[in-house]
């Protein structure tokens, strides 16, 4: 068995930290800037059960994080929080999550209004809201909203008219 030269070891370290270095590189920057968004979201809420416990700012990925599914991407596509026992307020930074496709907030206490940062989620298919304690106008930049198939923002005390056109000119709804 030869013995290793200093060479040989500094090409084998150089090549490992190259590795190392290119995948750290490689991480795409939008996994932080969605987590500080989730972070955000999770500091508005009250969390009693600790569903949120997961979402972890240390963690740089919050693909990893309970009740969040991302793409193949990296990107944050569906929030599952229905029936979670929260209660505090969504908060607008809720908007900068732009692949996100579903937001299940149902049956909790949360309340406050709707942030009209909801009118920046291009991508958002499903909102469902109900069963909390959210208050004030619909904010009409959810007409905005061309991909929306499914939205519930019953058993809130929501008020003021629904807001028409765009992407609500789809749905019926009763008055």
């Amino acid at each position: 068995m030869a013995a290793s030269t200093p060479s040989t070891w500094i090409f084998v370290y150089s090549l490992v930290a190259g590795f190392v270095i290119g995948n750290l590189l490689s991480t795409p920057c939008h996994a932080n800037e969605e987590g500080d968004a989730l972070i955000d979201v999770k500091n508005m809420m009250h969390d009693p059960q600790n569903v949120l416990q997961s979402w972890d700012p240390s963690l740089v990925d919050p693909c990893t994080w309970f009740r969040i599914t991302c793409d193949n991407n990296g990107r944050v596509t569906r929030i599952d929080l229905a029936l979670s026992g929260l209660s505090g307020t969504l908060s607008p930074r809720i908007g900068d999550l732009p692949n996100l496709q579903y937001l299940h907030l149902f049956r909790n206490s949360l309340s406050g209004n709707l942030p009209t940062s909801l009118g920046k989620l291009k991508n958002l298919i499903a909102l469902t809201v109900n069963g909390n304690k959210f208050s004030g106008n619909i904010p009409t930049s959810i007409t905005q909203l061309s991909h929306l198939r499914f939205l519930d923002l019953s058993d809130n005390q929501l008020s003021g008219p629904v807001p028409t056109g765009g992407s609500l000119s789809r749905f019926g709804y009763d008055r």
